[in-house]
């Protein structure tokens, strides 16, 4: 009886879906070639690599989708997403409240002020949890500019999540 019981539970455990964040075609443990084929049908007008481990795809200001990716490889995988959005504080406040109805308190909180060349930059991140998952908002006050961005990661060897 209790090998049964045993082995229905390891079956179970075994069958349940693995944790992993996915935002349309892109999703945890994809290769950058599986990132490059998906990124494809998007179109976008610009591709730049960041380091050994980034892929930033965008398009320029003047294009009306304003679309602008970031994604973050550790040893080959995909292990973080950040969509950049409309920049507005009131944004920020939306896509806060609703990750707090999903989520509940977020799990961690990092205001940061520093000084950059051109002034003073503010950041304001949350994080909220969700099995092996972290989903954030990211709001950025730069001295003439503003950055507001969605962000899916998961933990990995390479950094600790979430950032």
């Amino acid at each position: 009886m209790k090998t049964a019981l045993g082995t229905l539970l390891a079956g179970l455990l075994i069958a349940l879906p693995a944790q992993a964040w996915e935002v349309g075609e892109f999703r945890h443990g994809m290769s950058r070639a599986e990132v490059d084929q998906a990124l494809k049908t998007w179109n976008f007008s610009k591709t730049l690599s960041v380091g050994n481990d980034g892929l930033l795809v965008y398009d320029p200001p003047s294009h009306p989708a304003g679309r602008r990716f970031l994604f973050t490889f550790c040893n080959g995988s995909l292990v973080a997403f950040d969509q950049e959005v409309s920049p507005a504080f009131r944004h920020f406040v939306i896509i806060a409240s609703n990750y707090a109805n999903l989520y509940g308190n977020p799990l961690k909180v990092i205001p940061d002020t520093s000084v950059i060349a051109s002034g003073e930059k503010s950041l304001l991140a949350m994080f909220w949890r969700k099995g092996a998952d972290y989903m954030g908002v990211k709001y950025v006050l730069y001295p003439s500019s503003e950055q507001l961005s969605m962000t899916w990661q998961i933990s990995n060897n390479c950094w600790q999540a979430p950032r």
